[in-house]
């Protein structure tokens, strides 16, 4: 009876110390991500001190998804600090998330901006906070200053790019360093007046939105064509403007007016009265009937319909396709390369090449950026 009474028990103590569902402690919920204050890692010094003295006009471009608030952020910070002229978002461009930076730059450089910046925001791992990229662009697709950094830690302000130079050889320790001769002041001043003059007489953009000029100006196609010294392209211009103008006059003229005489004399026939019987051939002085009588029959009103809605469509067909444009869309960039090499080669001046530079890559680590215009 003893050796039962103590199996009971030990039966019973094992049973108390197993924990029951009902007694069980329910698993911690997963706490909710915090929102980030993107204000604190954008300070108005340090997003504007790279910008100088021209207050340029500014698009922010939220790049990615997420990246919304921080690009916010941005564009309140350039507002701040006075040093920008007017600071706008990317709404106007619709959807870039598909787009790189090059397609970003392309379709924002029509706008009226001097710089364009890209804001991407990357999630880090569990229990970092988010990281974002910024690049800001000129019009041109060059790289102006490229910042870097971690949501909540603000960015410290620029130091001055960095050029890259290599020594042709390395002058010995006794020896002087040769100094390059200074540029005379009569060529200095020859070759900033041509430098301004090649910024004002450049010409960009594309067969639908033409400039000339530094960052440019809308022209005309005439315009254009007389820039490139195609007088007879400028006159072609000229002559198809007046010829579309004509055709669109005198086939809207006449064909709406024919179309308008057909449709009303149809209308009136197919509802004139009739009182008494039709004899036809039989009633030659029509003395049966008072049947109003139009000086238009039915088939000719319908034939005059026919042909006032076939000048209509033919001449939307004809401004279709007769352009006020001599040369195609792809024509175009090419003789936009041609005129600007030729004339740099006018004016004396090297042909544009390819240059690096290093920037300072600005953000939680500084560091340096290769900037590259090719």
């Amino acid at each position: 009876m003893t050796a039962l009474r103590t199996l009971l028990a030990a039966a019973l103590s094992t049973a108390l110390a197993l924990p029951t569902p009902a007694l069980a402690a329910p698993a911690p919920a997963p706490m909710a991500a915090a929102p980030v204050d993107w204000s604190a890692t954008f300070p108005p010094a340090g997003v504007s001190a790279h910008l100088g003295d021209k207050k340029p006009n500014i698009i922010v471009i939220a790049a990615n998804p997420g990246s919304q608030a921080a690009a916010a952020a941005f564009r309140a910070a350039l507002t701040a600090s006075k040093k920008a002229g007017v600071v706008i978002d990317g709404q106007a461009l619709g959807a870039v998330d598909t787009l790189d930076d090059r397609g970003i730059v392309e379709r924002a450089k029509v706008l009226p901006v001097q710089q364009i910046v890209i804001v991407r925001v990357f999630e880090g791992s569990p229990g970092d906070p988010p990281s974002f990229i910024a690049m800001a662009y000129g019009t041109d697709g060059a790289v102006a200053v490229a910042l870097s950094g971690t949501a909540g830690v603000p960015l410290p302000e620029p130091e001055l790019p960095t050029e890259v130079s290599v020594p042709d050889q390395v002058a010995d320790a006794g020896e002087e360093a040769p100094k390059e001769p200074e540029e005379p002041a009569e060529v200095k001043q020859a070759r900033e007046a041509a430098e301004q003059e090649y910024a004002a007489k450049r010409l960009g953009g594309t067969w639908g939105a033409l400039r000339q000029g530094t960052p440019g100006t809308s022209i005309t196609p005439a315009q254009f064509y007389a820039a490139l010294g195609r007088d007879d392209l400028a006159r072609q211009v000229d002559k198809r403007r007046k010829t579309r103008l004509g055709v669109a006059l005198g086939g809207g003229i006449a064909g709406g007016g024919l179309l308008a005489v057909g449709l009303t004399f149809l209308i009136l026939n197919a509802t004139a009265t009739k009182y008494g019987p039709d004899f036809g051939p039989d009633d030659p002085l029509r003395g049966g009937t008072d049947r109003v009588r139009y000086p238009l029959s039915m088939p000719v009103s319908g034939a005059l319909l026919g042909v006032g809605a076939a000048l209509l469509l033919g001449m939307g067909v004809f401004l279709g396709v007769y352009k006020t444009h001599p040369i195609g869309r792809r024509e175009t960039p090419g003789l936009i390369d041609g005129h600007n090499r030729e004339l740099r080669q006018k004016l004396n001046l090297p042909p544009e090449q390819a240059s690096v530079r290093l920037a300072p890559s600005l953000g939680a680590s500084n560091g340096l950026v290769l900037v590259g215009r090719f």
